[in-house]
């Protein structure tokens, strides 16, 4: 897969305003809220980048991390989902970050699910949880090692929450359906 920063700058260079964190929360958004025909690409489109197509190698390039979103999702066995954070040291580059990556999660999770704030019980909690991370602050004054100790729990937890909302959502498969003959 490309690195962050990579493609970072092909995303500036296609005249689109997102980071690839912010890219990655938003199909994964997409992708944990059920969707599962190529009608993501098109939310993709309309919501970064006017209702254009992406240049073809960023085309390639984000069909690859959608892909890979999914394929991380599916499997659960080996938790394998990853935020596609900043990969600076910096606490605070990271934590904003994360803040953005939930905030573009939220709204890639609210576009598959439109009755999203309808949702009680633990999905109602997780989802009030992301709105506060989206707030996510620090203080300058922080200690950076106590904060970047912080950060990991929080990204861990919504590694978590991602996967809850994957299974809770995801359409049950025709499999499931008993066969009538």
């Amino acid at each position: 897969m490309t690195s962050y920063l990579t493609f970072n700058q092909q995303l500036q260079g296609a005249g689109i305003s997102l980071s690839a964190a912010e890219l990655h929360g938003f199909i994964s958004g997409l992708v944990c809220g059920g969707i599962e025909d190529q009608s993501w690409l098109s939310l993709v489109y309309q919501f970064t980048n006017d209702n254009h197509a992406y240049p073809t190698a960023l085309l390639t390039r984000t069909e690859a991390l959608y892909r890979q979103i999914k394929e991380q999702l599916a499997d659960m066995d080996s938790f394998a989902f990853e935020l596609w954070l900043p990969e600076e040291e910096d606490v605070f580059v990271r934590a904003d970050g994360l803040s953005a990556w939930a905030n573009h999660f939220l709204l890639g999770l609210g576009l598959a699910q439109p009755k999203l704030e309808l949702e009680k019980g633990e999905i109602g909690e997780a989802i009030e949880d992301l709105h506060e991370i989206c707030r996510l602050g620090y203080s300058e004054e922080d200690d950076p090692e106590e904060l970047m100790q912080a950060l990991e729990e929080i990204i861990e937890y919504v590694r978590t929450i991602a996967a809850l909302f994957y299974t809770h959502f995801r359409p049950l498969k025709s499999a499931s359906k008993p066969v009538l003959h």
